[in-house]
């Protein structure tokens, strides 16, 4: 297996702490490397260990050397049980939260030891999303496992415009699923003609929990609600469950047949209305105020670069919906952009209730669930941030 040098950096970061390395930080480069080529990845070419990688000089969307896990030089590894072992490793993990059985991120990517590999299942499929050279070239493979691990039926639901980025050939794809979802005790039906990303958002599974036992719990008034950006209503359901008399759905997809069922299949139908609008324009349009608001926009941003831009899309947002509550008013606040803080989004939110009669009281903080593991909070992998706020008058 090659062996990459890379430059010994002072202060820098301790290299078997890495998950990524940029080919500047390569001693010659990766003209040599083919995209998909596992590597080793060193400082020093008299140490006993390496990093294992995966290399893709064509990356354009991430680094093009991934970090799969440390390990001696002396050692071989065989890509196949590799990626094997951690298929298995990663699920067999999940089995130990009992609330994840009828369906989660079953794999995610470099926390498991798998970059670029999103896998989630659902009651009657498993969605496979895979974005990385290194685990592309053995795609079946990671597909066949699947369906021996979970006797499910899998199928790819691959991102064109990430496979473009990283280089990767666009096939066909599978002809994918209606597929069925249980989440905190509720239903919901996603037509394959309707999905975004890998199919369903379980990554606020815990923070929509949350809500729900907070509104259970909260004495004030909670006779209307509304979930922006609320694709299939996951937010707006939990609020219904949590004791909202009715909600408002507002996304600019075309979600009004999805959220009815969703409705329907919870016992909810005649509580909750769809309205199909740009959230921005609508909430400049619109003159009510709520008990409930639930606000968990798509990331503003997908790169550090753009984080004040980022940052200034959520304030103008938050000032926006600070004419939407009154007083007594609950406030959730859900985030999905990398890079930008807890501490930065509630900024925002109080930055955005300068000029309102009122402002915002934290009640509780959140992050993503444990389907989507991360190492630390300072990990790149830690981008799900959620903020519940009572609204009191000034």
């Amino acid at each position: 297996m090659r062996e990459v040098l890379i430059k010994a950096k002072k202060g820098g970061r301790a290299l078997l702490r890495r998950q990524e390395f940029y080919e500047r930080e390569v001693s010659e480069g990766l003209k040599g490397c083919t995209p998909g080529e596992w590597v080793l990845v060193s400082d020093d070419p008299k140490s006993d260990w390496a990093l294992l990688c995966v290399a893709n000089p064509m990356s354009q969307r991430s680094a093009p050397l991934r970090v799969l896990r440390a390990i001696k030089k002396k050692d071989s590894i065989d890509p196949k049980t590799y990626i094997e072992e951690r298929l298995v490793a990663a699920m067999r993990w999940r089995r130990n939260f009992s609330h994840l059985e009828k369906g989660c991120r079953l794999i995610y990517g470099q926390a498991d030891g798998l970059p670029g590999v999103i896998v989630d299942g659902y009651l009657n499929a498993c969605l496979i999303q895979i974005n990385t050279a290194g685990m592309d070239n053995y795609r079946d493979h990671i597909k066949d496992i699947l369906n021996r691990e979970t006797g499910l039926d899998c199928f790819f639901f691959d991102n064109k415009e990430y496979r473009e980025a990283e280089g990767l050939p666009h096939h066909e794809g599978d002809q994918l699923p209606n597929v069925e979802v249980v989440e905190n005790g509720l239903k919901y039906f996603i037509s394959a003609s309707k999905m975004q990303k890998i199919g369903y958002y379980y990554d606020h599974r815990p923070n929509r929990q949350k809500l729900s036992d907070w509104l259970a719990r909260y004495q004030g008034k909670k006779e209307s609600g509304l979930d922006l950006f609320c694709y299939m209503g996951s937010w707006g359901l939990n609020a219904l469950n949590g004791g909202v008399s009715q909600l408002t759905f507002v996304d600019q997809g075309d979600f009004d047949e999805s959220v009815t069922k969703n409705l329907e299949l919870n016992d909810f139908s005649g509580k909750g209305s769809f309205v199909r609008a740009n959230v921005f324009e609508w909430l400049k349009n619109n003159k009510e105020t709520y008990d409930v608001v639930i606000s968990d926009p798509p990331a503003f941003s997908k790169s550090l670069k753009n984080k004040s831009k980022a940052l200034g899309g959520y304030q103008k947002l938050h000032r926006q919906l600070a004419s939407k509550v009154h007083e007594g008013s609950l406030l959730a606040i859900g985030s999905c952009t990398h890079g930008v803080t807890l501490d930065e989004l509630d900024q925002t939110v109080h930055q955005g209730f300068l000029e309102s009669n009122f402002s915002c009281k934290l009640l509780d903080l959140g992050h993503q669930g444990c389907d989507h593991p991360i190492e630390g909070l300072n990990s790149s992998d830690h981008y799900i941030k959620f903020l519940l706020y009572h609204v009191v008058r000034n």
